[in-house]
């Protein structure tokens, strides 16, 4: 491998495992000032943006996230964004640097919006580390995911009951994670770094993880939007195509690396928007 490429993949990965594992600084903020209607919990899938901030605490937020944009839908709703760049299942009910963010929940709380489980055992991390480069995609790596998620099952229904428990009125609706790679990587930069088997093998991981936060969500009572029924907008769409965005910097992406562009935020606040107006 070229050692350009090489250079490339060290810097993606870093910048990505940067937006996934964001540091915090200390507790979330008691929820007085930033109680809402409408409330964001959730992980850099909902939290990054274009433009990273950081509140008085640390936690990594976009204005441009996921949960704005959901907000930006649902006009005269009063908006909390909880969601956190780095966050776990653990964060939504444990004190730390990035929670409790069940603190943002109340009994006059009437939606929220829900996406957690990429970072626990650092998921996503690791197979991004692993996967970027083919050769060291192997199947123990696949066979290391799979357990994670296996473990994540029960954390997600304690996630959720505690969503429930905080917020017993609130419509909510949980997302899973948008396709990061193509089910065919040819003629895609994809092939070239990862190569097919590898590309494979982080598929499986991913759709296994998406059919767990389903599954478990669905068994919470809670609503599940899909993300992933419109195909071809994978890190190797086209430029204002991707909804996930290798470098956060394409034409068009207004991301963070390996994240959701601007497109891919948009599409999903759509999905969630129209989840709470259905429900109305």
């Amino acid at each position: 491998m070229k050692r350009s490429v090489v250079r490339l993949l060290t810097a993606v990965s870093a910048l990505a495992l940067g937006a996934i594992l964001a540091p915090h600084a200390a507790a979330m903020p008691d929820p007085a000032p930033r109680s809402g209607q409408y409330v964001s919990l959730g992980d850099s899938f909902v939290a990054a943006g274009s433009i990273a901030t950081s509140d008085s605490d640390g936690c990594s937020q976009a204005v441009d996230d996921v949960g704005h944009l959901v907000a930006a839908r649902l006009p005269g709703v009063r908006f909390a964004d909880w969601a956190c760049s780095g966050a776990a299942t653990g964060d939504v009910t444990t004190a730390g640097s990035m929670g409790p963010q069940i603190r943002g929940l109340g009994p006059r709380t009437e939606y929220v919006s829900l996406s957690i489980g990429g970072n626990d055992g650092n998921l996503f991390a690791d197979l991004i580390q692993d996967c970027l480069v083919g050769a060291f995609c192997t199947p123990e790596v696949e066979k290391d995911a799979m357990a994670k998620i296996d473990i994540l099952g029960p954390r997600l229904d304690a996630t959720y009951a505690a969503v429930r428990k905080a917020a017993p009125n609130a419509q909510v609706v949980v997302v899973p994670y948008l396709r990061i790679l193509p089910d065919d990587p040819r003629a895609c930069f994809a092939d070239v770094l990862m190569g097919d088997v590898a590309v494979q093998r982080a598929n499986r991981v991913q759709m296994r993880l998406n059919k767990t936060i389903t599954q478990r969500a669905e068994r919470a009572g809670f609503t599940v939007v899909d993300p992933n029924t419109a195909p071809g907008h994978s890190m190797c769409a086209p430029d204002g195509a991707r909804w996930v965005s290798l470098t956060g910097v394409g034409p068009g992406d207004d991301g963070v690396p390996i994240h959701p562009t601007l497109a891919g935020r948009k599409h999903v606040a759509k999905l969630v928007a129209a989840a709470f107006r259905d429900q109305r």
